[in-house]
């Protein structure tokens, strides 16, 4: 009982941390916002939101992956910074500050976890159809250490080895997941739901709901970025003193 309690504390501490960095740290939701919108300029003057059928049409547009590129890019930026800014928070560090990654341990993490992936794709691809679902269920349990493998240099802690990573890591990791992943699957459906609620609406509605909808990739941006780093200590802002 006492666990499920720290984990409904921790979910709701990510929620209240992610949105304090609109006010403490602008400029991280902000890389994810502004590519989302410029995305979101194109879309409305291409007149995707015109139907459903001419957004199925421009969905898979070169054109509109040119920016979508970016979109992407400033995502994963975001995510990594929002991680950083709490990590260098409560150190009294400065969360751009480039030394405080554990660059060799995080770079081993990132070849490691790629090459898994690919390896686990394909192995997934042998599998028959019939025992895809339990393949891909038992391949993701398997590699779930990985993530804080990962976490840990991005955070400053270089010593987090593969083996400690499949020792202690397998709370932390299933920590981690479950309070991201709480907070991600329904921004993620808000996130699809205002693009179907934008199609055939006026151009002012559109316009409102495509500005409400960058603001909401930025703060699922530091949802996940501030779930990764609450997952991995276990603690929000909330559970120590500002350093």
């Amino acid at each position: 009982m006492k666990a499920v309690l720290g984990l409904i504390r921790l979910w709701f501490g990510v929620i209240r941390d992610a949105l304090w960095l609109f006010r403490l740290a602008p400029l991280i939701p902000l890389i994810a916002i502004l590519p989302e919108f410029v995305q979101h300029v194109w879309e409305v003057n291409a007149g995707m939101f015109v139907s459903k059928a001419a957004f199925n049409a421009h969905a898979m547009d070169p054109e509109r992956w040119q920016f979508g590129y970016f979109k992407i890019a400033g995502l994963v930026l975001a995510i990594l910074a929002a991680a950083r800014f709490w990590a260098g928070h409560r150190a009294g560090q400065r969360f751009f500050d480039p030394n405080a990654i554990a660059w060799k341990a995080f770079g081993l993490a990132l070849l490691l976890n790629a090459l898994v992936t690919g390896l686990t794709y394909f192995a997934g691809q042998a599998v028959p159809a019939s025992l895809k679902q339990t393949a891909d269920l038992i391949l993701t349990v398997a590699t779930l250490p990985l993530l804080p493998l990962l976490v840990a240099p991005l955070l400053g802690i270089g010593d987090f080895t593969l083996r400690r990573a499949y020792t202690a890591g397998w709370w932390i990791a299933l920590r981690t997941a479950l309070v991201v992943a709480a907070w991600y699957a329904p921004l993620q459906w808000l996130h699809g739901y205002d693009h179907k609620l934008a199609l055939g609406q006026p151009d002012a509605l559109v316009w409102a709901l495509m500005i409400w909808d960058a603001l909401l990739v930025g703060l699922m941006a530091c949802v996940m970025g501030t779930g990764l780093h609450h997952g991995f200590t276990g603690k929000s802002s909330a559970d120590e003193p500002e350093a």
